[in-house]
């Protein structure tokens, strides 16, 4: 799994100063930037969607209402607290993740280089010189993020992109996704979410209708479905 080389990664290379003015090499961004762009994004002049709720949880079902603007605005009609969080939350990532950006508003403000040298693993590891802390991005060879790797006060989090669909032609969206976070000091794993996404398309436009999220201990795992979708 993409995952598994990234808990055993040094993490002193990674966690050292490195160059006060790190070098920004061409290769490298040109790699981030398509690889950013694969991901599949809501369309110019997307006016935001609404769906019905329908959550399993351990406690029985959930339903509710959801809406999301075109400003990546988020409101969520649910009487169950949890469920309600977990909704807002998948649905604000959703559209953080879905909302077309300048690449060089975001990661194109800092140095990009190479942090590795390209010849020991299928992936590519691409270092983003970013003031919040040290940032990396895993990409294959079709050019897809694999994982996203970042440390920043005395954590380690690592995204994982364990599956994809295919959508638009050269665009995915993740089905899988594994979330983990380190202490860095103790390399002690504090916690880790699994995550399985299911998207519809509606119109022209690729909505979520599902997730299943199961996280680390023993709670059952939480389904969230939205069903009745109608663009805005």
């Amino acid at each position: 799994m993409p995952h598994a080389a990234l808990v055993t990664d040094d993490l002193p290379s990674f966690l050292s100063a490195g160059p006060a003015h790190p070098t920004d090499d061409r290769l490298a961004r040109c790699l981030l930037r398509q690889a950013q762009g694969s991901f599949q994004k809501w369309p110019e002049g997307f006016g935001g969607f609404r769906a019905s709720v329908a959550c399993q949880t351990g406690d029985g079902p959930v339903g509710g209402r959801v809406a999301v603007t075109a400003q990546g605005h988020v409101a969520v009609d649910c009487g169950n607290p949890i469920v309600r969080t977990l909704l807002h939350d998948m649905l604000a990532t959703v559209a953080l993740d879905r909302t077309p950006r300048f690449f060089d508003e975001g990661d194109g403000r800092f140095p990009i280089s190479f942090a590795d040298a390209g010849d020991a693993s299928p992936c590519r590891v691409v270092h983003v010189h970013a003031r919040l802390g040290a940032l990396r991005y895993h990409i294959d060879a079709k050019r897809r993020v694999l994982a996203i790797e970042r440390i920043t006060h005395g954590l380690r989090a690592v995204t994982a992109f364990e599956g994809f669909m295919r959508t638009t032609p050269g665009r995915v969206l993740p089905t899988q996704t594994v979330s983990s976070t380190w202490d860095v000091a103790t390399g002690a794993l504090l916690r880790s979410e699994s995550v399985h996404d299911s998207h519809r398309r509606v119109e022209h436009v690729w909505l979520p209708s599902a997730r299943r999220i199961a996280r680390s201990g023993d709670a059952p795992p939480i389904v969230l479905s939205l069903l009745d979708h109608e663009l805005l």
